[in-house]
């Protein structure tokens, strides 16, 4: 039996979806929220609204959110959080997100949040000793109008009602009353009247863990958020459960907001590179052709002029046996030199990722064209499961500096982030037993092994390649796991 809770969406995808993913976050306007959990009710005690208020309240911040958490308030507490908190969301320019997670009742088509010291034992006194959310909260909002920024209220607290069986002497009803309030979007765990899910003890609601799953996912519009919630909930409960909103929402808002498209100047400089790319690795083959040499690797960003290569193995035979001409060590020193000043500029282009990750990219694209291979330690399947299941990897690609951000979340989906472009997708991913990580975009399982990566240590350095050749070079470094 579990009532009225306030949660906000998409948290774990990660580990949810991403700790990293928030480090990108950086929001117009001033973005503050209430976050209360209530569980320690001494005759009817909740296992799950203070796990739910912690959960909520940590994704939060990582969004930007000024939160103010509070764990089982009594109805004093309550009350001055409430009206403070009201006070601050009808601030000019503000967003605000108020969560609740705790028992609540609707009494006489009104709803009532359940502070810890309430007396359950005589319900004739709940209206007097509860929160009346739309006295204290919903109508504060309504008279500010359109002055306030974007207003979203959540409620998990839509569960049984406590008093079932007690008194006749008022009525009440199981679930919440609908409730409206111009300017905002009001969220609950399950339809007016109807009960909600609370989950497994010492975990989360049904509700909340979907929630906070999605609210991290960057760019997703916070109606069609809410709607992949409902989607969810409904599949984990085969359909007992219905979440629904009420909305009077006039802008459009998204708690993870995504980057901008490229710019005109940094779409110039991704073709620049395409191109250099394209010029260098036919230079190349022509070399390698004409004096009957192996084709060289492909290039990358700081790789050493090719005059100053020592080549070893086959390649260096070849070249005892012919010199390259110098006219063509000329072409592909300069197309060399023209893709690592382009990548260099595109990497330092709009919208970049966080200094510390910057730092690490450009270290790994400088060091790349030494990486030679000497000793591989390739990682296993369940020491990969460990190292990136319900984490963020950040990693960039060797050959074109590109930066990107995965979130491989339990449940098999994973989702993307280009680090440059702003663009995001998501995907299905699994371990092979050999130990590859498979991924397969736009898709809901993995059907192919067009895109399996191993995982290997070298030098200090956690790399990804397409072959466990000791010779196969590493088309990939990891930045960072979070």
């Amino acid at each position: 039996m579990r009532s009225l809770a306030f949660i906000v969406a998409l948290g774990t995808l990660i580990g949810a979806w991403t700790d990293a993913l928030a480090a990108d976050v950086q929001p117009r306007d001033r973005r503050i929220a209430l976050v209360v959990g209530n569980s320690n009710y001494p005759a009817v005690p909740l296992p799950n609204p203070q796990n739910d208020a912690h959960l909520i309240a940590a994704n939060l911040r990582k969004l930007g959110f000024e939160v103010n958490e509070q764990i089982n308030l009594a109805v004093l507490p309550f009350r001055r959080a409430l009206r403070e908190f009201a006070r601050r969301a009808q601030q000019a320019g503000v967003t605000s997100v108020f969560y609740y997670a705790g028992h609540g009742v609707q009494i006489d088509g009104r709803n009532y949040l359940l502070p810890v010291d309430l007396n359950l034992r005589d319900q004739e006194e709940v209206k007097d000793e509860s929160i009346d959310i739309e006295e204290l909260f919903l109508s504060r909002l309504d008279r500010a109008g359109g002055a306030a920024g974007v207003r979203i209220v959540i409620l998990d607290a839509c569960r049984d009602n406590p008093f079932a069986g007690r008194t006749r002497s008022i009525a009440t009803a199981g679930g919440l009353a609908e409730m409206g309030a111009r300017g905002a979007l009001i969220a609950y765990a399950s339809a007016p009247g109807a009960p909600a899910e609370d989950g497994p003890t010492g975990k989360n609601s049904v509700y909340t863990r979907a929630l906070a799953q999605e609210m991290m996912v960057p760019g997703l519009e916070v109606e069609q958020m809410f709607k992949t919630v409902r989607m969810r909930v409904l599949r984990d409960t085969n359909g007992r459960q219905v979440p629904w909103v009420n909305t009077s929402l006039t802008s459009d808002f998204s708690f993870n907001p995504a980057r901008s498209a490229p710019t005109v100047a940094e779409r110039a400089l991704q073709d620049r590179v395409k191109l250099l790319e394209s010029q260098l690795a036919r230079e190349r083959q022509l070399l390698a052709a004409a004096h009957q040499q192996p084709a060289l690797p492909a290039a990358t960003a700081q790789e050493p002029r090719l005059a100053r290569e020592k080549p070893s193995g086959p390649v260096a035979k070849a070249a005892a046996a012919t010199a390259p001409p110098p006219a063509a060590v000329e072409r592909i020193d300069r197309l060399q030199s023209d893709l690592a000043s382009t990548r260099q500029k595109l990497v330092s282009s709009k919208a970049p990722p966080p200094p510390a990750i910057q730092s690490a990219a450009k270290k790994a694209l400088a060091s790349s064209a030494e990486m030679r291979p000497t000793e591989r330690r390739f990682m296993g399947k369940a020491e990969l499961e460990q190292m990136f299941v319900g984490k963020n990897q950040t990693f960039i690609q060797l050959i074109t500096g590109s930066t990107f951000r995965w979130y491989v979340r339990g449940d098999g989906n994973v989702f993307y982030k280009d680090q440059k472009s702003g663009k995001m997708g998501r995907g299905a991913w699994k371990f092979e037993d050999d130990g590859r990580l498979c991924v397969q975009w736009d898709a809901p399982r993995v059907t192919t092994s067009d895109n399996c990566n191993y995982y290997f240590s070298e030098s200090g350095k956690l790399l990804r390649t397409r072959s466990m050749d000791l010779g196969a070079r590493a088309n990939a470094q990891i930045l960072e796991i979070q």
